[in-house]
């Protein structure tokens, strides 16, 4: 392209930037402009506008979409929720609490393993819970772990072997990612790990909103439990 070309092109452009109506009234100039297209071929601004919003609306349904996904599966979520926070509060006992609890999230929320950690030496459990309850001494725990939950914060992610064999060992080879929430109201009651086969289902950057909730809920729940378990046990004696 010559100089003189070139600087006549710029001052069209110029021209039109500072008389972006100009076309207004004029669709055959329109028409006739022709622009590259990725497809190959040249096409006329109206064309090629259109394409544009063809592609821009394509992009918004599909975002739209999604969003209403979201939408069913945060219905669903608080639903089950819902229900299960009922049972929780239902329970009288901790032997039902604990029951309400594992069958629950293994029927309904599709876990793949439960695992209830109670911090309480004095409490006994009794037949199948103890597949998924356990009682023990918090500070042996395993080191990796007391880490991840030393600030009381609901986490997500893969553990390690080790980890794995500690909170899931009828699961050990299977279980892949977890979800793990302290259970801390008027001190440290346990722990609530929840196990899953896909590495990929309980991301690192995974919301933890519902576990959060959950944990906040059974927390008070063993609260309430345990010092009635401790209160029949003191009769007894």
């Amino acid at each position: 392209m010559s100089e003189e070309h070139a600087t006549s092109a710029e001052q069209v452009t110029a021209w039109l930037r500072h008389h972006p109506d100009f076309f207004q009234g004029r669709p055959d100039l329109l028409e006739l402009m022709l622009l590259p297209d990725p497809r190959g071929k040249a096409v006329s601004l109206l064309e090629r506008q259109a394409s544009i919003l063809r592609d821009r609306n394509t992009e918004l349904r599909e975002r739209l979409n999604a969003l209403l996904d979201i939408a069913r599966e945060n219905d669903s979520l608080f639903e089950k929720t819902r229900q299960l926070t009922l049972k929780l509060i239902e329970a009288k006992d901790l032997e039902p609490l604990c029951k309400a609890l594992v069958d629950s999230l293994k029927s309904q929320f599709g876990s793949d393993a439960v695992t209830l950690l109670i911090y309480d030496r004095d409490i006994s459990i009794d037949g199948a819970l103890r597949e998924h309850v356990r009682v023990v001494d918090s500070s042996a725990l395993h080191d990796a772990l007391q880490t991840l939950l030393r600030q009381g914060n609901a986490v997500c992610g893969i553990l390690r072997d080790d980890e794995v064999r500690e909170l899931f060992p009828q699961h050990a080879d299977n279980v892949k990612s977890a979800a793990m929430v302290p259970l801390d109201f008027q001190g440290r009651q346990g722990l609530l790990a929840i196990g899953s086969f896909d590495e990929h289902h309980f991301r690192s950057s995974l919301g933890t909103l519902f576990i959060t909730h959950l944990g906040d809920v059974i927390a008070r729940r063993l609260a309430d439990t345990l010092r009635d378990s401790r209160r029949l046990e003191a009769k007894r004696a």
